[in-house]
């Protein structure tokens, strides 16, 4: 079969636009250091870049919460450390008043003491984090005690999740730890009695509020320990998501980046592939001209 002009002609168009296609996507996984651009580079490995990154992105979102989780825990043992100190002062107050050694004038200066402990327990109990009272259940846009020490909240507790279907306790029940509810006893109230005792001079009125102080200093710390178990928990969690993530995301990077060094190899022989396809091109026409003068 004779070779024509146009034959000629249409393997050069045909093998040019080949090297041509090859050149312009070395040139851009050299410039974008990416050699799976379009899923129809690679539909498999498409595939599993997406779900390498969702596992990335869910990762990434269950240690995000459980981080935040364990910053208000913080927040709220900060707030239980507060409530354990004042705990610790009211209890001196009330050993030491319960002698008999005082006068009614200065029981009733201590009782003005005692108050103000009240006062720093309910400011402590009240905490915030951002814009949410912490210790209120899930009734977290309101304070959860009032003044006296009266738990408004409910009796709910937040959960977060740190595994696939797996949920932690993400908040304490202040009522239980502080008003005694479920049979418990109400430190709330017990101070008030200290109050009242110190300030009608009641030295028997005050000792009958020693044990009461120290079984609420008991309940608080019940709740600090789990407060300090929850917190442990996530901050396990938010370390093994943050393995995960970064797992996922370098498995999703392993399909998707190309290497530097191979990319710019093959940029360079794509470039000589074009520029031999043009020369032999160019040499063709060239005996097919020479043909014709002939």
């Amino acid at each position: 079969m004779r070779v024509t002009d146009r034959m000629l002609f249409d393997g050069a168009v045909r093998d040019g636009g080949a090297a041509r296609s090859k050149l312009e996507e070395a040139i851009t996984r050299a410039a974008t250091g990416q050699r799976l651009i379009h899923p129809g580079d690679d539909p498999a490995g498409a595939g599993l870049v997406t779900q390498h990154q969702a596992a990335a992105a869910r990762a990434a979102a269950v240690m995000g919460t459980a981080q935040a989780a364990g910053d208000e825990l913080a927040s709220v043992d900060t707030a239980f450390n507060d409530v354990t100190n004042a705990l610790a002062r009211a209890r001196e107050l009330a050993t030491q008043f319960a002698s008999a050694p005082y006068t009614a004038a200065q029981r009733t200066s201590a009782a003005g003491e005692a108050q103000s402990l009240i006062d720093q327990i309910v400011a402590a109990l009240n905490t915030r984090v951002g814009n949410r009272y912490v210790m209120g259940g899930t009734l977290d846009g309101r304070p959860p005690f009032d003044a006296a020490g009266n738990y408004l909240g409910d009796t709910a507790v937040r959960q977060v999740e740190v595994a696939p279907g797996v949920l932690e306790d993400a908040s304490v029940r202040a009522d239980v730890a502080v008003t005694g509810a479920g049979g418990g006893v109400n430190l709330m109230t017990t101070l008030a009695q200290l109050v009242t005792s110190l300030q009608a001079n009641d030295q028997a009125g005050v000792r009958a509020t020693i044990d009461g102080i120290a079984a609420g200093t008991d309940q608080v710390a019940v709740a600090r320990t789990q407060i300090g178990n929850a917190m442990n928990a996530f901050d396990v969690a938010a370390q093994v998501n943050r393995v995960a993530r970064d797992d996922a995301t370098s498995r999703a990077a392993h399909l998707t980046d190309a290497d530097a060094i191979e990319a710019n190899t093959q940029l360079a022989l794509a470039q000589r592939a074009l520029e031999a396809s043009l020369t032999a091109t160019a040499t063709g026409f060239k005996l097919t001209l020479l043909n014709y003068l002939k």
